[in-house]
């Protein structure tokens, strides 16, 4: 089963190691081109008062300077590879910004 380091390791494969970090909007490289992405608290699973599985909920950011397609495929690839579950949640341009940003939501169980 595959874990948030197996995660990071393959979207810096794909995006380039400076180009996916770990936190919010503030903390996002120099570039057109980057990803991040950042934990949303959620519960574990429990049984005879043991934990009986760690659930990880990441929100998985792209920003691009246009609607990247196959950059998109690539990334839901590597979800599928990883048997990560994931959703896209979001997939609009972002005027502010100049930059069209996709997010999907990840969820990682990491047994005992």
């Amino acid at each position: 089963m595959a874990g948030r380091i197996d995660l990071v390791r393959g979207m810096k494969e794909i995006l380039g190691d400076r180009y996916f970090v770990y936190g919010g909007y503030e903390s996002r490289p120099d570039s057109t081109v980057y990803g991040n992405y950042a934990e949303i608290p959620g519960d574990d699973y429990f049984a005879d008062d043991k934990r009986f599985m760690k659930v990880r909920h990441y929100i998985v950011r792209l920003v691009t300077d246009h609607k990247d397609f196959v950059l998109e495929d690539t990334i839901e690839t590597l979800f599928d590879s990883l048997d990560i579950a994931y959703q896209q949640i979001t997939h609009e341009y972002v005027k502010t910004e100049k930059s069209y940003c996709t997010e999907w939501e990840v969820v990682i169980l990491e047994p005992r």
